[in-house]
């Protein structure tokens, strides 16, 4: 159980589950009954009870019976620090999705820090196209303070990655954290990891990272992994990133997981001994969770909550 000093400040959005559910985008067909909105429904309550003692708030958006991908909340907007996000292009048939997460995001605001501000967005109009789950954080060191992995390829591509490029500095130089002679790759970096001839829809799909814990995988000779750790060769690592220790091996369906701030991480039944063997000696809070239903669809933890987090922060004085 996660301790509960200090308070968790950090924000979650979510979003319900659409009655339009059985609709929801699948790469297979499992073969199977229907998907089922209400077994989804209750799956994805369950999994929101659990996240609230490990936030300050949840803000659970409307679901909309137009929109059946509309749970997967992540794929629309991207946490930047010091109160930064940016806003998704996804695929056209989500795009609809995405003004009412920019909205939820927007009026989020703490009384003593101030609100969230949109710092860019990919823009349809330029061929930017970008999805959430194909954006993975990794927390650097000395050298990059921050690496954004952008899956690329398939749901997202180069222009979309290269956008929210222009948004994390845009939300740098709005900080005040870059300014002359501040090298931009001393706060950031944004890799794009190729996921062409690959079989994951998202990059998150494929592997997942947390702190304290590092890279988390089905495979150590997915290639999709090894072509991560090929774009932070040669960055710092730390005891925080864990980016030279070996990936976590779990299985398939249990690859993705959710860290939140105070070190807590949410993860699937299968994944959860794994983790908290790795994680143990640094304190490393693990939370089991699953959603089935939601897995019908290519749902995942991640998938279904955004974390704003009022302490990521640039640097300590950013």
């Amino acid at each position: 159980r996660a301790r509960m000093d200090p308070t968790p400040t950090c924000v979650l959005l979510t979003r319900g589950v659409s009655p339009g559910f059985a609709a929801a985008q699948r790469t297979e067909n499992d073969g199977g009954a229907p998907l089922s909105s209400s077994v989804a429904s209750v799956e994805h309550e369950k999994l929101v009870d659990k996240l609230r003692p490990h936030a300050g708030r949840v803000v659970t958006i409307d679901a909309d019976e137009k929109h059946p991908d509309c749970v997967f909340v992540e794929d629309c907007v991207v946490a930047l620090p010091s109160r930064g996000f940016f806003a998704c292009n996804p695929h056209v048939t989500r795009r609809g999705e995405v003004a009412a997460v920019v909205g939820a995001a927007m009026g989020v605001s703490w009384p003593d820090v101030g609100p969230m501000f949109l710092r860019g967005l990919a823009s349809e109009r330029e061929g930017e196209r970008i999805e959430g789950g194909d954006v993975l954080y990794v927390s650097g060191g000395r050298d990059t303070a921050h690496h954004y992995l952008v899956g690329v390829g398939n749901r997202s591509n180069a222009a979309g990655a290269d956008a929210l490029r222009t948004a994390l500095r845009k939300c740098a130089v709005a900080a005040g954290a870059l300014y002359e002679p501040t090298e931009e790759s001393t706060l950031f970096l944004v890799h794009e990891v190729d996921l062409t001839g690959t079989e994951w829809l998202h990059l998150k799909s494929a592997l997942t990272w947390a702190p304290n814990v590092g890279f988390v995988a089905s495979d150590p000779a997915c290639p999709v992994l090894e072509r991560a750790l090929a774009c932070l060769d040669g960055r710092e690592a730390t005891d925080a990133n864990r980016m030279r220790d070996p990936a976590v091996i779990v299985t398939r369906l249990a690859a993705n997981v959710l860290a939140l701030p105070g070190n807590v991480v949410f993860a699937h039944p299968d994944a959860a001994e794994a983790i908290r063997a790795r994680g143990a000696e640094r304190g490393v809070v693990v939370v089991d969770a699953e959603q089935p239903e939601l897995a019908r669809a290519d749902g995942a933890l991640t998938c279904c909550a955004v974390v704003l987090d009022p302490d990521f922060r640039w640097g300590p004085n950013y």
